[in-house]
């Protein structure tokens, strides 16, 4: 996430959609900045994702030089996760909240009281 936010954000926003700053502000881009949630970028094998962040593509230039390669499969990672939660229909929360229940919260002890002189 932190390296997502670092050299992703700026154009491809907080959720993947394609809405950062440098759209948001109009720059003249040879292509449109990539919307992780269009069908076409949800289908992309992550191999595809990490090809990107090497090489480039269109207006973004590679990265390689900036993000190590273990950096770049956890930001190809965190692409995986935010296209899942934006596409999650609420069957599949609840199919995933069935298979990977919160556990519930621990319960509080109590330490026993001082006794103050002689309780040893």
């Amino acid at each position: 996430k932190e390296r997502f936010e670092i050299y992703c954000t700026p154009c491809h926003g907080q959720i993947g959609d394609g809405q950062g700053m440098i759209a948001k502000r109009g720059f003249t881009l040879r292509r449109p900045v990539g919307n992780y949630h269009t069908e076409r970028l949800r289908k992309m094998p992550v191999g595809h994702f990490y090809d990107v962040i090497t090489n480039g593509y269109g207006s973004m230039y590679s990265y390689a030089s900036r993000i190590e390669p273990r950096d770049r499969w956890a930001v190809v990672a965190y692409v995986r996760a935010l296209q899942l939660s934006q596409g999650a229909s609420t069957a599949d929360k609840a199919e995933a909240d069935a298979k990977f229940p919160v556990p519930p919260a621990p319960k509080e002890e109590r330490a026993a009281p001082i006794v103050e002189g002689g309780g040893h």
